[in-house]
């Protein structure tokens, strides 16, 4: 199988394992001056037995006035205000992108 260049920079990088010397060699030469703080911990515990939740945080923002809902509305989604000619041809584009 060809090795693709892709597996060979993601290697490299470290975003896979390094597959023999020469990646291992390139990963080294990127990261070596990096520093990490020994002190710094993660606990794949409590990651993996589901003690860490994700909780999004909702940001409320305040709306101003100065712009409508329909102004920031997609015209494609809005069939209702758009000329059935527009509809027509978004339709049939849409459809020869399909083939």
């Amino acid at each position: 199988m060809k090795e693709s260049i892709l597996d060979k920079i993601l290697s490299s990088s470290g975003y896979l394992p390094p597959r023999n010397e020469e990646e291992m060699t390139a990963f080294e030469n990127i990261y070596s001056k990096i520093e990490v703080d020994k002190y710094y911990h993660v606990d794949v515990d409590s990651i993996v037995n589901g003690g860490c939740r994700y909780e999004p945080k909702v940001i409320q923002t305040i709306n101003t006035g100065s712009v409508s809902q329909d102004d920031l509305r997609m015209a494609a989604r809005n069939f209702g205000k758009l000329p059935r000619e527009v509809i027509e041809k978004l339709k049939k584009q849409h459809k020869d992108d399909g083939d």
